[in-house]
Parts: C-alpha cells; structure tokens; sequence
C-alpha cells in the first residue's frame, strides 16, 4: 500500500486526479446532507392547516352548492344544488327533486373541514400533472363552489388521489388548490365528487318491504293481466291466473318479477306534469298484506320507460279485525314522495315490468301433471 501511495505521489498528474476526485465525493456528500436536511426541515415547520380558514362555522349559511366539471370539447357541466325553505336540499334543474341529505352532509364538511397537509407546486404547467387542470381548460378538476346568497364563500379545485390515499391517521388524501390560486396542496379530507346530477338525488324510491308484498299484477286493467301473488308468510310468488295447458316458468322466475322493483333506483326524474301517459299505457299494481295499493303507469318517450304513481289505502286489503288507519298513513307517505314526479325506469327493471304471460309461462309437459310423491313416513 505504501507503495502504490509513493508512486501516486511521486505522479504529479495522478496525484492530482485523485485529490480532485476525493474532492468531488466529499462535496456530492455534503450536498446531499444539506438537501436532506433542508427538506426535513421544510416538512417539520409546515404545520397543517385549514383550507378555508373560518368556513366550518358558516356551514349553516350556505344555502347553494354548485359543482362544475369538464366534458371535453363540449364544455362543461354544472350541477347547482339549493337549499330551499324548509331546510332541505333540491335539485332545481329537476323542478326541485330532493337531494341525500348525507350526501349534502358530507360536501358541507370535506369542503369545511378540508387541511392543507403538505404544500405541493405553484407551477400552472404543473396542475394538469395533479389533475388540477380548472374544467374550462378541458381539465380534469371538479370545482366545488359554496355560495351565501350572490356572495361565493368558497371557491375548491379537487384533482387526482395520489397512491398513498390516506395519511397516517387513515383521513382521505387528494391534490387541490383554492380556484384563482396557483398554489397546490396535498390535502387532508374526503368529499364527494359526483360529476352527474343523477348520483345526488335521494335514493329512496318505492321502498315497500319486500315482506309486506302480496300480490303484483302486471299489464292491469287489459285482456291478458299477469298476476303473481303469495300467501302470508310465504316467500316464493305464484302465477294465479296461468292459461289452461301453460305453467310457470318457475318461483325463481316469478320472484324476480314481482320483487323487481323493490330497493331499485331510478335513472332520472321530471314534474309528473312533464309526459303525459295515455290511458292505454302498461300498467302494474302493488298490493300489500297491509291494505296498500300502489299503481304504476308507464310511459316510452325517446326509447326510455318513465312511470307515476299514485297509492290508495283499500279496506278490502286489509286483514280482518284490523284498522285501516295506518293503511291510509303508508298511503299518504307514499304520494307524498311518489306522486308529484315521473321517474325514468333502468332498462332491466322496465323489461321486467312489462314481460307477457308468455314469456312468463311454457307449455305444461307430462311432468307437470304427475302428482307430488306422497311423503315418506318414518317407520
């Protein structure tokens, strides 16, 4: 070894190479200490806080939502949500339907609520990276705007939710920056971000319990109605008026005919005043072990299935001995979310609803008049 540093010594040129290379080595180390710890320190002294400094006690002063986004070439779209005089949430552009309140809940409180919790770039030529693009520049940031009267309260850009979607605490993580702002941050909160007006409304729809169903007739009021029906307590559904020689296609079958509209929702919804049904549109009516009867008319404009309801508590439904007070009141609820709007049927609840006695039924077969073997008894 002492050697080989006696010949680097005794060669200038060597020597001075290996110097300057150590020199090197010793400054990149330095420097990558100082970054490092200029960048620690940067995270230590930032301190997360509020977006909006303030906004969470003016929660209950907003009184309008509006969500802009982008669609392209073809501008962009505005959702404007609206807090009406009983307190509750509507959708103007639907003549009022009513928005989830939960849904409501949780923009008022991800907007008021929302933390800067680590600062990103000022850049503009970086925000479409974040997805912080505004929508008028065919971006693809959601703006979420809360408004007082004509005064604009807030003003948020929401972009991408990075791969490391929630911090340490397990809150919800998503790049923004305050709109007329360039600065952007990784933020602390969760919203929703629903870029159709149909995710807002209320989902709430005929929410009659699937046990309380007894009967559904289908293409009511024509030659060839459909009625599938069941007894109290049980839980397949039968066709009660099958043509001589056809049979069911099976209790499978039947039920999900008859439940089809139970716990669904709803494509759209307009003012029932809006189409006009004609008297010989499809029909279907509910009715309920508990004196209910709901009627649904159903009318095609533009290829789509739209239907309004109407209920009526009817005593002849009702069991013996029994009130029919709290018929008249399931009734009365009923019309009062129901009656004043039309709604647009999803395509596969419309199909079920309309399905003939034909295609509900087969031609009977050998099999279908043998009788039940008898039960075996133990001996």
């Amino acid at each position: 070894m002492s050697a080989v540093l006696q010949t680097l010594w005794n060669n200038k040129p060597q020597r001075n190479l290996v110097l300057l290379a150590a020199a090197t080595l010793i400054a990149t180390i330095a420097a990558t200490i100082a970054v490092v710890s200029d960048r620690s320190s940067v995270r230590a002294r930032f301190v997360p806080y509020p977006l909006f400094e303030g906004l969470d006690a003016k929660l209950d002063q907003v009184d309008r939502i509006v969500y802009t986004a982008s669609r392209g070439m073809n501008g962009v779209s505005t959702i404007e949500l609206k807090r009406n005089e009983g307190g509750g949430w509507i959708v103007p552009s639907r003549g009022g339907y009513p928005v989830s309140e939960g849904l409501i809940k949780k923009t008022l409180l991800g907007v008021g609520q929302m933390e800067a919790y680590e600062p990103r770039t000022a850049n503009p030529e970086w925000h479409r990276n974040l997805g912080l693009l505004k929508p008028e520049d065919i971006g693809s940031a959601v703006r979420v705007e809360f408004f007082k009267g004509d005064e604009r309260l807030a003003g948020l850009l929401a972009g991408k939710v990075p791969e490391r979607a929630v911090d340490v605490k397990g809150e919800g993580l998503v790049y923004v920056r305050r709109d007329g702002e360039d600065e952007t941050f990784l933020a602390r909160g969760r919203l929703p971000l629903y870029k159709s007006v149909n995710d807002w409304f209320d989902p709430a729809f005929v929410d009659i319990a699937s046990d309380k169903l007894a009967r559904v007739t289908l293409w009511a009021g024509t030659e060839k109605p459909v009625m599938l029906s069941r007894a109290p307590g049980e839980e397949n559904f039968a066709i009660e008026n099958a043509p001589e020689g056809r049979v069911s296609r099976g209790a499978p079958v039947a039920n999900k005919v008859a439940t089809a509209i139970l716990g669904s929702h709803f494509d759209d919804v307009a003012p029932a005043d809006t189409l006009e049904f004609p008297e010989d549109s499809p029909r279907v009516v509910f009715e309920t072990f508990d004196g209910v009867r709901l009627a649904m008319q159903m009318a095609g404009e533009g290829g789509a299935l739209w239907a309004k309801f109407k209920a009526e508590a009817d005593p002849a439904l009702v069991p013996e001995g029994e009130d029919i007070a709290p018929a008249e009141q399931r009734a009365g609820e009923l019309n009062a979310r129901l009656s004043a709007w039309t709604y647009k049927l999803p395509q596969d609840l419309g199909n079920q609803l309309t399905q003939s006695m034909d295609l509900l039924t087969r031609e009977a077969g050998p099999a279908d008049a043998m009788s039940p073997m008898p039960e075996q008894t133990a001996p």
